[in-house]
């Protein structure tokens, strides 16, 4: 599996905000995509944390070829305080419910 992240840092006043454009223009469109796993939001206002899993990172890169990023970014914009901070993990162990 690939997993990417990205961590946000929104304006106080415009958290809610960004978390309902999140949601409306990753979260929505990721569940349609093939080789989805999960995605997770999680907040720590103003901060938020996106993961991404996937299949495989081919999966992933397709996602980002729809140009997801680039509409977000534009969207939100006036709304962050910094620049969004992607990373790439591998899993290396899990453990959960079935």
């Amino acid at each position: 599996m690939y997993t990417a992240t990205v961590v946000y840092e929104f304006r106080e006043e415009a958290f809610e905000e960004a978390c309902r454009i999140w949601e409306e223009e990753v979260l929505v469109l990721g569940q349609k995509q093939p080789g989805f796993v999960r995605m997770q939001f999680l907040t720590a206002p103003p901060r938020a944390m996106a993961i991404g899993t996937w299949e495989d990172e081919s999966c992933a890169q397709a996602f980002m070829q729809t140009g997801v990023f680039k509409t977000l970014l534009e969207k939100l914009k006036p709304l962050l305080t910094g620049e969004p901070r992607p990373q790439v993990w591998d899993l290396k162990y899990f453990a959960g419910l079935p």
